[in-house]
């Protein structure tokens, strides 16, 4: 399951870059199983990230690798503060990584020596951001 990570951790501000990354980006491959005549082996390769940012003005944000804690790949600007945001005071993130699987079939009995089948997803549990507002006063 994907684990998201922002930076800053846990709380952001408004017009303050925030870097997202997600753990779980990962090639997975399967042990090979093997029947009189043919193995068989599956590949699932991480093909980006889906995020769901909980931003009304700017809900979704697509990344085509894991991203970083800084932010240079995958980042987002929130705009507003998330105060008032669905009675919690946190906007709601999930990320959600889709891999492209490839199969491949060796020895005789193979009808096929491989094909690619539908992408698969994971979806992250929902993590709670604070995004404050920083405000300042002045003095006349």
């Amino acid at each position: 399951m994907p684990v998201v990570h922002t930076a800053p951790s846990g709380k952001t501000y408004v017009r303050v870059k925030t870097a997202f990354w997600v753990g779980g980006f990962v090639t997975v491959q399967t042990p090979p199983v093997t029947v009189p005549g043919q193995t068989v082996q599956a590949t699932a390769t991480p093909a980006q990230v889906t995020w769901q940012l909980g931003d009304p003005a700017d809900p979704q944000m697509i990344c085509n690798d894991a991203g970083s804690s800084n932010g240079t790949t995958c980042s987002h600007t929130y705009q507003r503060s998330s105060t008032g945001d669905s009675g919690s005071g946190a906007y709601q993130i999930t990320a959600t990584i889709s891999w492209n699987i490839h199969w491949t079939c060796t020895g005789a009995d193979c009808d096929q020596p491989g094909g690619d089948l539908p992408a698969m997803t994971m979806t992250s549990v929902q993590n709670p951001l604070i995004v404050a507002e920083i405000q300042t006063g002045s003095r006349q």
